[in-house]
């Protein structure tokens, strides 16, 4: 028998949140025959938060007479006994039966999340909603514990199904991965879903499959040339414009793209979106390439951009355009699985049953990946761990040494590369690659940079390095593993464990207590921008010492094992000293901005990055590029760019600018609020102007927010009452993951309203036919809090007027500018900063194009209006 059980609690928290419905099924695991069903409320002595009515539809009233959850608590281990539990993420209830004294912990367990990782590792999202819309399951009214019940069962019957149609020889492979885990769970998975198989199969074998469908490098052609290409007809290369929209201001784009890489100059060019820029710079770019043999790279900020240029643009172009051209991506080290490491770590064996799953989910894309990228796939917050030790990251990897090189997808899609016209990366790929001593980029003489307006961000994440005390022991963790599993001798890397912990932790007390005197608070986490002060109290120079002594030792050590290679480990435990070294150097202040962080899990972190992008990036790119375009719908402020020109030090740059072919007049309606009175003081106001609008409109409207409280307001205040009224209510971090959110906003935006942070927004790219409505709360500010902007503001005379309404107002324009794609499309934005209003944040106008429709009403003027046209 098993037992599918699910529970309903007050929150997240297995320690202080309390159970507040309980169903369970017993059913016959050959047949799934229910035998027995058992459902009930649990009055939890405290009130439910209304959030968590919202989400469960579970009010007070429904448990005011229930029992309390010690009344039931023999019933229910009666009904469970030592029976088999089911359940999607079944430890998180799990948990929650323990922690009220029904200790099931061990009772065998069946997780369907455990097997959907595997078997259905290409969704984007693994919810249980998600996962039964894949199955064609029928699920209604999700987050009510019997139906949430019902819905598992089937499911993981789907998934018994789904496996049985695996082929024979990926079940050969699956076998190998569950038999390297000694784990009482995985054993009796096993078990059940192979019963009728026994492969016996070992390293080599499991090796040379995977190995025969990957394929080793193979690549004998060259760069196409041809110098009679005619370019002084750019316009001649638009013969496809039938199959898209024509647009005036592309090709004049493109004729100054081309001009830029003839007469090796260096040029800004800010153009809407609706340009249709990517074939405007991509087209002159290929061009170049082929009468030059010159490689054109091209760079983004989103990895979702870099693989639509790549899968769809230049597909589109390679398929219509008169000349045969080549073209690659490329990404960092992290986004490409390692092979060696893949395989090393499964000659380990004795997997936990996390990594059994996630190895198995990799076996079963290895077969199947185009790309090899590891974004291809979802992971969760337990594989990350594991993940570090899977990616491409240390040079093993493209070495001779490595006896998979060839076929390592890092080291093919690098021979891509050299063999390409156009090569399209990534931000961080190249910012980050600027700043290496082993350059996977060293031929970069002309360069694209769309998405320009982020630079500055790209290259502080790139660039920004970090050390904790938690990731350090888990590095010495999984080294322990390894010396056990290898019987390798290691009493001399533990006595140098100790000692370097032992100082680490030195300097982790020393700044908890800093950053605690500085925020003294109850906040699980804290940010601090590191000050002088810091350095006062502690003399750190004899700890540092002692810590660098210990990891020259610890990376000596590592080198002389010949028993396996620790490539990876050495390359951290390398960093782990220049980190170490650079966060606590007193002298490098007007280097590095340094910060200070702690959170409940990771305790301690200690991160620093660059201070002045400007600077650096004029030395290390700007003067060393033969030709730069550089291409952003939001570049200019106030009609002049001398804003983007200091913070990227532009000063060799020419400057262009590019008229929108809308007609914003008609096509767009800007409606500010005459009497919302403060947006800081006002919510209840809002919420209640909110909801009105939403049950006039009903569908496709996206509400943009700069806070979590205030999503929470809004969603529990009229969530239930627009339910009434057939309309969706989404909202970011409530009930559902971003992706799960945006499929279901997507899949009925007919009736559907989204509140989303401005985070988000630059995460998702919602299609325009979904979109009809933008409500933006407030200005997107950055926090001036933020370690980062408190740093950099120090470069301008008034860090409010030349900093924080520059970036302020380049998001906003990010945020209205991406919104129409056509001539056809019509919009309208709602814009509640009352802030704007004044003569001082007139500025914020400019945000807008020059001829929207602007109305300045009442809102009740404006929603009587809307209701009647509606």
């Amino acid at each position: 028998m098993i037992i599918c059980f699910d529970l309903e609690t007050t929150g997240l928290d297995k320690y202080n949140d309390k159970i507040i419905e309980i169903a369970m099924i017993k059913f016959d695991e050959k047949t799934f025959e229910i035998i027995e069903t058992y459902s009930c409320f649990v009055d939890p002595w405290v009130e439910i938060p209304e959030i968590i009515s919202n989400i469960t539809n579970i009010f007070d009233d429904d448990v005011a007479w229930a029992p309390k959850i010690e009344e039931l608590r023999e019933e229910i281990l009666n009904f469970i006994w030592n029976w088999v539990l089911l359940w999607h993420n079944v430890n998180f209830d799990i948990d929650f039966f323990v922690n009220n004294w029904i200790d099931v912990s061990k009772n065998l367990k069946i997780d369907t999340f455990f097997l959907a990782n595997i078997l259905t590792f290409n969704n984007s999202s693994l919810n249980l909603e998600m996962l039964c819309k894949h199955y064609n399951i029928e699920f209604e009214w999700a987050h009510r514990a019997i139906n949430d019940v019902k819905a598992t069962i089937e499911l993981f019957k789907n998934q018994i199904l789904d496996f049985n149609e695996k082929s024979s020889f990926e079940k050969k492979l699956l076998y190998y991965i569950f038999n390297l885990s000694s784990e009482e769970n995985v054993n009796f998975l096993k078990k059940f879903i192979f019963w009728e198989f026994d492969y016996l199969i070992d390293l080599e074998y499991f090796e040379n499959e995977i190995l025969k469908t990957i394929w080793p490098i193979d690549i004998k052609k060259e760069l196409p040339i041809n110098e009679a290409i005619d370019s002084s007809d750019m316009e001649s290369y638009f013969d496809f414009w039938w199959k898209v929209e024509k647009r005036s201001n592309q090709l004049e784009m493109t004729k100054q793209v081309y001009s830029s890489y003839k007469d090796k100059k260096k040029t800004v060019i800010e153009a809407p979106t609706w340009l249709w820029k990517s074939y405007a710079y991509l087209i002159p770019s290929i061009i170049h390439s082929l009468k030059t043999w010159e490689k054109v790279y091209i760079t983004t900020k989103t990895k979702n951009l870099q693989d639509q240029l790549y899968d769809k643009d230049l597909k589109f172009l390679k398929e219509n355009l008169w000349y045969d051209f080549y073209y690659s991506k490329l990404k960092g080290r992290k986004n490409y699985i390692s092979l060696k490491s893949f395989f090393d770590s499964v000659f380990l064996w004795n997997l936990t049953y996390n990594e059994v799953s996630l190895y198995s989910k990799i076996c079963l894309w290895l077969l199947e990946t185009k790309y090899w990228e590891l974004d291809e796939l979802t992971f969760y917050p337990d594989e990350y761990f594991y993940l570090r030790n899977l990616n491409c990251e240390g040079y093993v990897n493209i070495s001779e040494k490595n006896q998979y090189r060839d076929f390592e997808f890092i080291y093919k899609a690098r021979e891509w590369v050299k063999k390409s016209n156009i090569v399209v990366i990534n931000h961080s790929l190249l910012y980050s690659d600027l700043a290496s001593e082993s350059k996977i980029l060293p031929d970069l003489k002309n360069l694209v940079i769309d998405e320009a307006h982020s630079i500055e961000d790209s290259v502080t994440d790139s660039l920004k390095q970090r050390y904790s005390l938690y990731t350090t022991k888990e590095q010495f963790s999984n080294l322990e593993k390894v010396f056990k599993l290898k019987s390798i001798k290691h009493l001399d890397i533990l006595t140098k464990k100790e000692s370097l912990l032992s100082n680490l932790e030195v300097v982790d007390d020393y700044a908890f207590n800093y950053l605690d005197e500085k925020i003294p608070s109850d906040q699980w986490y804290k940010v601090f921008l590191l000050k002088e002060d810091f350095f006062q109290d502690l003399d750190f120079s004899n700890i540092l010492q002692k810590i660098s002594l210990d990891l020259i030792d610890i990376i000596d050590i590592l080198k002389t094992k010949e028993e396996y290679d620790f490539s990876k480990e050495i390359s951290f435990f390398e960093s782990l000293a220049n980190n170490v070294k650079n966060f606590f150097d007193k002298n490098n202040s007007n280097t590095y901005i340094k910060i200070l962080s702690y959170n409940d899990r990771f305790w301690i972190t200690f991160e620093y990055t660059l201070l002045n992008p400007a600077e650096y990036l004029n030395e290390t790119l700007w003067k060393k590029l033969n030709s730069c375009i550089l291409t952003s719908a939001t570049l200019s402020i106030w009609d002049s760019f001398d804003y983007v020109k200091k913070i990227l030090k532009l000063d060799e740059f020419d400057f262009l600018s590019f008229d929108s072919d809308f007609d914003y007049s008609k096509q767009a309606t800007l409606f500010i609020p005459t009497d919302i009175w403060s947006i800081k003081n006002n919510s209840n106001e809002i919420v209640n102007f909110l909801y009105r609008f939403y049950s006039i409109t009903k569908w496709k409207t996206l509400t943009l927010l700069t806070s979590f409280n205030i999503i929470k307001k809004i969603y529990t205040s009229c969530n239930i009452k627009l339910k009434k009224q057939w309309i969706n209510l989404y909202a970011q971090s409530i009930g559902w993951s971003k992706t799960k959110l945006l499929s279901n906003f997507t899949e009925s935006s007919h009736n559907s309203i989204l509140l989303w942070t401005d985070s988000f927004w630059e995460w998702v790219d919602i299609p325009w036919e979904d979109l009809k409505y933008l409500v933006i709360h407030k200005f997107p500010f950055q926090v001036p809090t933020d370690p980062i902007f408190q740093a950099r503001s120090v470069f301008f005379e008034d860090s409010f007027r030349d900093y924080s309404i520059p970036k302020a107002i380049i998001k906003l324009k990010q945020w209205f500018w991406r919104l129409i794609r056509s001539k056809s499309d019509k919009w309208l934005v709602i814009l509640l900063d009352d802030r704007i209003n004044t003569k001082w944040w007139e500025a914020f106008y400019k945000a807008f194009p020059a001829d929207i429709n602007i109305k300045k009403w009442s809102k009740d003027l404006f929603l009587d209006i809307l209701e009647k046209n509606w």
